[in-house]
């Protein structure tokens, strides 16, 4: 069975993770900065946000260094 429910790709938590990568390319960014700014920015509610963030944190793409989140980049 497939889901026609939430297939919204704006409102799916790769695409707005890409997005949060795009913002943190070549910076790093706040908690607060992001969850501030990002979901004005996307037209999506903070929930999607941190989903997203939560989704990139687990895959490795981000970590967190006190307040700020970075890339995790390849070595």
């Amino acid at each position: 069975m497939i889901p026609s429910l939430g297939t919204d790709p704006k409102i799916n938590i790769l695409t707005i993770g890409a997005e949060i990568l795009k913002i943190l390319i070549g910076n790093s960014s706040s908690v607060e900065n992001i969850l501030g700014s990002a979901p004005k920015q996307l037209g999506v509610s903070i929930d999607h946000v941190i989903l997203s963030l939560d989704w990139l944190f687990s895959i490795n793409a981000i970590f967190l260094d006190d307040e700020e989140i970075y890339i995790n980049e390849a070595d």
